[in-house]
């Protein structure tokens, strides 16, 4: 048994002319290709980064931008500067307050009690960061982001951090595309041109074989399901 799938997004290219992608990969890889016919991105050596280089960045790195956004937004804090505070957080306090200060002018990094203090005008606004427990817990999650991917990027020739360049790559995204809801959002037209045409449809196959796996997945959950959300916060859905 073969399944036409029907298109996630659709981008309205010109009058009559329809772009259409089958999840989220399938669309990131079409704002890859425009992104790249506009920007040249290179490493902190000055290397260029090849299409399939700068692919597993955006994809490994996707979540990252609006996690980032979500933390800096709750605590005040301009996003660049909380990421350049992770970026930094290992250095001895010296070297902290020189890489901090010398980025930001108006800026004055000190230390009370072990804690780092960070106070001033940041992107036109006022800023006091105390690199508390509470804040530095609440960044663990993007740790592994920061830990894993370079820490500056050369993108047409302006320095930026990750942030920066997946904000540059989203600014790529096209503004007129819509997210499908199903194959009931389109038109006869539009399915037979995204979902049924030989040329443009992606089918995928299912066996005997998927049937018996599908089974096995699903008697595995409803067997384990609670020790599957064992650590997860579910007081916030109904169920």
């Amino acid at each position: 048994m073969y399944c036409a799938l029907s298109p996630l997004y659709h981008i309205n290219l010109r009058k009559k002319n329809w772009a259409y992608f089958i999840d989220k990969n399938d669309f990131l890889a079409y704002v890859q290709d425009q992104f790249m016919k506009n920007y040249e991105v290179l490493n902190s050596k000055g290397k260029k980064y090849t299409k399939s280089q700068l692919h597993s960045i955006i994809m490994r790195n996707h979540p990252y931008k609006d996690l980032l956004k979500s933390i800096a937004d709750t605590y005040a804090i301009y996003p660049v500067l909380l990421e350049d505070i992770l970026v930094y957080r290992k250095l001895d306090f010296k070297k902290f307050k020189k890489a901090i200060e010398s980025k930001y002018r108006f800026v004055k990094v000190e230390q009370k009690n072990g804690i780092r203090i960070i106070d001033g005008l940041v992107n036109e606004m006022s800023h006091e960061v105390i690199m508390s427990n509470v804040i530095m817990n609440a960044c663990i999650p993007l740790l592994p982001y920061i830990d894993n991917s370079d820490n500056l990027y050369y993108v047409n020739k302006r320095k930026c951090g990750l942030y920066e360049l997946l904000s540059i790559f989203q600014e790529s995204e096209p503004k007129n595309i819509d997210r499908a809801k199903g194959l009931g959002s389109l038109n006869a037209l539009e399915i037979g041109v995204s979902t049924l045409d030989p040329n443009n449809r992606t089918l995928l196959r299912y066996t005997c074989e998927d049937i018996n796996k599908e089974i096995e997945e699903m008697r595995r959950v409803n067997d384990n399901k609670f020790s599957l959300i064992k650590d997860i916060d579910i007081s916030q859905y109904e169920f």
